[in-house]
């Protein structure tokens, strides 16, 4: 379980890095520029890794891979917000 929630965060933390990546193979794929919204790339870059890791854990917990990929995708933000909270202002 603790593999398939590595992996999710993985794909979560590395969706920003790969998305260059998977617009160029689309575009490769199709032989032209496809009209894509930065947010559906993202979301299509996210669902392919998560698919790859769902893959590489071998049918284990899909809720650690998604819980995982939740905290990789939102993991800088929730910390961000933790330690901006920690300043006192209530």
């Amino acid at each position: 379980m603790i593999f398939a929630f590595l992996l999710g965060l993985a794909a979560g933390a590395l969706t920003p890095f790969a998305e260059p990546f998977v617009r160029q193979a689309l575009e490769n794929v199709a032989l032209s520029k496809i009209p894509v919204e930065q947010t559906e790339m993202d979301l299509l870059t996210l669902v392919l890794l998560l698919l790859a890791a769902a893959l590489l854990s071998g049918g284990q917990s899909s809720f650690a891979l998604l819980l995982g990929a939740l905290v990789g995708v939102f993991g800088k933000r929730i910390l961000a917000a933790i330690q901006g909270n920690r300043g006192g202002d209530a």
